[in-house]
């Protein structure tokens, strides 16, 4: 083989490796522009478009229950995997999957998981302070809806895009010019199913957090508040389990609420599609550079909260911590509930 061939195979072999990350990168952080509705009609108040391949029913969520588990009261042994109200445990092979995974990242990993059936629950550092990186997004545009529900804010109210507001982060509102104006319900449309950075920035500086940090208080929550100066914050598997228990209760009381369940599960970057894609799913997932988290409701034939946090080895190895979590949280609860039920 002479030189020139073997310049023209390296090169070639240069020009795939350099695809194959872009194609990585593209599926990592998302390029697809998701069309700004133009009024609430257009969210459809129903769940049919969970997924592609299960639709759930509003008639069949709304004779639900409220769900009142005591979150706050159930409590847990430090660096070890915890079970509280059942006499489940994991298998052999189960446990050491687990066990194995959180030993990769000790402190720097945590998994929470409450049954929406029968408030059964499985967690480890439940209580461990991370980042809340996008994971925010959710707990705020809640309150925003309770607002919206409650007649407090005009979702057609409009807000200027202004350089103030700029964030390179993720996005589509950051293309935009300044000036340009978009309605409250855009901007959680958008801060929640393009995870966009500005427009979660421009609705905290324009609603502020003492009524946001009220609701969390009222939830009992211990961490997810925001200052002025911060819209990010920082987050406890346990409190953020208690935002999406009020998510829950508040698409069963209010059709606000099925409208904002909605939008949470369609959203781009959902991790439990990842892993589970047959199965329906509502969730704000957040990737900084400090930590990965997936939080939300998985739903299939027994619905459960889950929160999985991971922020060690580099985003690129926290995100794949986080999905090996989420593919071991589903299968603990799928050997939960053939104990439960068979």
């Amino acid at each position: 083989m002479n030189k020139k061939s073997v310049l023209f195979i390296g090169l070639l072999l240069l020009v795939c490796i350099v695809l194959s990350f872009a194609l990585y990168v593209i599926k990592l952080e998302g390029t697809c522009n998701i069309p700004t509705p133009s009024s609430n009609a257009e969210l459809k108040n129903d769940f049919s478009s969970v997924n592609n391949l299960i639709s759930l029913e509003v008639n069949d969520f709304s004779e639900k229950k409220l769900n009142l588990v005591d979150i706050n009261a159930k409590s847990y042994q430090k660096n070890t995997i915890s079970i509280t109200d059942s006499d489940f445990k994991l298998s052999d092979s189960l446990y050491q999957q687990m066990d194995y995974l959180l030993k990769e990242y000790g402190a720097g990993t945590a998994f929470y998981i409450v049954s929406l059936e029968d408030g059964m629950t499985i967690g480890y550092n439940v209580d461990q302070t991370f980042e809340t990186a996008s994971s925010i997004k959710a707990p705020y545009a809640l309150y925003l809806y309770h607002e919206i529900a409650d007649g407090n804010i005009n979702p057609n109210q409009k807000i200027m895009y202004e350089p103030k507001y700029y964030n390179q982060g993720t996005g589509v509102v950051k293309t935009s010019e300044f000036g340009t104006e978009y309605t409250v319900k855009e901007l959680v449309y958008y801060s929640l199913t393009e995870s966009d950075n500005v427009a979660h920035i421009m609705l905290h500086h324009t609603f502020g957090v003492d009524g946001y940090n009220q609701m969390l208080t009222n939830l009992g929550a211990k961490s997810l508040y925001l200052t002025i100066s911060n819209p990010w914050g920082f987050l406890t598997p346990r409190s953020m389990a208690l935002v999406w228990q009020d998510i829950y209760n508040f698409a069963i009381q209010r059709e606000e609420g099925i409208a904002f369940f909605n939008i949470l599960s369609n959203g781009k970057y959902n991790y439990f599609k990842e892993v589970m894609p047959s199965i329906p799913s509502a969730s704000k997932a957040g990737f900084a550079s400090h930590d990965v988290v997936e939080a939300g409701i998985v739903f299939g034939d027994h619905p459960y909260i889950a929160v999985a946090v991971a922020n060690k080895g580099g985003t690129r190895g926290a995100y794949t911590q986080v999905l090996k979590m989420l593919s071991t949280m589903n299968d603990i609860m799928n050997e939960y509930h053939s104990y439960v039920y068979s």
